[in-house]
């Protein structure tokens, strides 16, 4: 049976302003514009300390490949803490979307994926830089003299296969790992717990995008949606309609993440529905956007996932569950496939969906949702998108 759900998903603009701003094709073009004789500007970065401007700070925009992370513009602020980038530094450099990076000395940064053409303007205010942790390993066995590269710098790790980072900005960051084993791309996030494994990585394993790993998690926000400001998640029953069924903790409590022997690795999120099965219609879900909410584009709503060989995740529990996904119809409106039912069992298995299971094409895909319909305990871990190499995923959002 199939469930249409009708959810509003809110998620908190963190006090950033964007302003969009629309120029005539054919006056940009021929020079016969307001700006005419003038540089064409791509965007103004206007920057703050503690809301004071950042004087002579230094700004780049980067730009993502497959392989590596390219600088397209370097600039520095003004003595107002503003930069206009030249929009014909950009040109040659075509990409969905770019990484806004500053840094003021050592200990100040701050980064955030924009798309000038949309929201020109952007409003940052400069934070203290982070550390980053990790470690390298083949199958258990240390990597050594591995290169990780983030940015413009590089690390090499240690015999026993760490490495580590200084003075980056906060928050995940792509990066390329390189060695006997070819060169990778992995995201890695800054500032986590000791008991963080999101960059403890595995060179064995097969090129897959981390959707989620509930680590760092206090923001309920996928690991995959914190570079873009997206990726919301949302617990909701059938109690949004009058009915009966409910799930025993919410999205904000902090008992549904499980540490140690309970988890998979790090953390893991743990969910009880308890379902009526007298509600007419009964559910229970669990899920998250991958971008923006289905009728939002401040980035981009909607991915195209068909590049991906599966969607996969780690769980246990008991009862029986099935992954839907929400994607955009011929129509324009919210198109819900869903796969089979599987049950769940008290030790952890690797799940993996492919677009058969949908029986659709994972094109236009908006939310990923975790789908019950009788009483179900659930543990999940590790979702990924088997298949998509990272550095790839910023060229598969879609507009219409």
């Amino acid at each position: 049976m199939k469930v249409i759900l009708a959810l509003s998903l809110f998620a908190a603009s963190l006090g950033i302003a964007f302003t969009a701003c629309s120029t005539s094709e054919n006056s940009a073009t021929n020079g016969t514009g307001s700006n005419a004789g003038e540089t064409e500007i791509a965007g103004i970065v206007t920057a703050t300390n503690h809301g004071m401007p950042l004087k002579n700070a230094v700004a780049r925009v980067w730009i993502l490949n497959e392989d590596s992370m390219l600088v397209a513009y370097e600039d520095s602020l003004d003595d107002n803490g503003i930069l206009k980038i030249n929009s014909a530094a950009l040109s040659e450099k075509k990409a969905p979307v770019q990484l806004l990076e500053m840094r003021s000395g050592d200990s100040l940064s701050i980064m955030r994926w924009v798309d000038f053409e949309r929201s020109p303007e952007q409003n940052l205010a400069i934070a203290q830089s982070e550390s980053l942790k990790g470690i390298i390993t083949n199958n258990g066995t240390a990597v050594e003299n591995a290169t990780v590269s983030i940015l413009d710098q590089t690390v090499t790790t240690d015999v026993q296969g760490y490495f580590e980072f200084s003075g980056l900005p906060a928050g995940v960051h792509y990066a390329f790992v390189e060695g006997y084993f070819g060169k990778f791309s992995y995201q890695m996030e800054t500032g986590l717990s000791d008991g963080a494994t999101t960059n403890h990585i595995n060179i064995a394993d097969s090129i897959f995008t981390v959707v989620e790993d509930f680590e760092n998690w206090k923001h309920r926000q996928t690991f995959i949606g914190k570079s873009f400001g997206q990726g919301w998640w949302f617990i909701c029953t059938d109690s949004l309609q009058g009915g009966n069924s409910r799930v025993a903790e919410g999205i904000d409590s902090d008992k549904i993440l499980v540490t140690g022997d309970s988890a998979k690795s790090g953390s893991s999120l743990h969910l009880i529905f308890n379902i009526d099965q007298e509600t007419k219609g009964h559910y229970g879900v669990a899920g998250f956007s991958i971008g923006d909410d289905f009728d939002e584009d401040d980035m981009f709503a909607f991915y195209d996932l068909r590049s991906a060989t599966a969607i996969s995740f780690d769980a246990k529990g008991s009862g029986k569950i099935s992954l839907q996904i929400t994607k955009r119809g011929n129509d324009g409106k919210r198109d819900f496939h869903q796969t089979a039912f599987v049950t769940l069992g008290d030790e952890w298995e690797h799940f993996t969906f492919t677009a058969d299971d949908f029986d659709t094409e994972l094109i236009a895909v908006n939310t990923i949702n975790i789908l019950v319909t009788e009483d179900a305990e659930i543990f999940l871990d590790n979702i990924r998108f088997d298949g998509i190499s990272p550095s790839m995923w910023p060229s598969l959002g879609m507009r219409f």
